[in-house]
């Protein structure tokens, strides 16, 4: 437990930013979470934050600031508590999460999402029915893994 706790200090206190250093401006080194160590993570964080769920990334849609295998958290968020920039997941009418930044309102009751690295804006709209959440935190992404030298 004492092992998961310092764990979890170190990843919010160092690597909650999606493409932050293991190092600190004061040179401060945290310890890095594997693909691994965050997956067993992300999973402790669904089960105790009732409505959040654990995910991984698949696409390349959101890159370079989420690439493929990047493990993530989504909570749930009031509609209208969203705002443009935010990151959000919602479900395709095929059932398919996506999880995109949202550009702008389109009328009051819809937003307009796209990646970041997408050119096209998404033809779905994201709505109060298909709404999962928002991009709480980034457990693990490969492009901040520490190079060893």
């Amino acid at each position: 437990m004492l092992k998961t706790v310092l764990l979890l200090a170190a990843l919010f206190a160092g690597c909650c930013f999606v493409g932050c250093n293991t190092t600190s401006q004061s040179n401060t080194t945290f310890a890095p979470v594997d693909y691994d160590e965050a997956f067993k993570l992300g999973q402790m964080v669904k089960f105790r934050d009732s409505g959040a769920y654990m995910a991984r990334t698949s696409g390349t849609s959101m890159e370079p600031v989420l690439t493929k295998n990047t493990i993530i958290i989504v909570r749930p968020i009031e509609f209208d508590d969203l705002e443009a920039g935010m990151t959000v997941g919602y479900t395709t009418k095929d059932g398919m999460r996506v999880l995109h930044q949202l550009i702008r309102r389109a009328g009051s009751e819809a937003w307009i999402a796209k990646g970041i690295n997408n050119t096209r804006e998404d033809k779905e709209r994201v709505t109060r029915k298909n709404l999962l959440g928002v991009l709480y935190t980034v457990l693990y992404n490969e492009a901040s893994e520490p190079t060893v030298r």
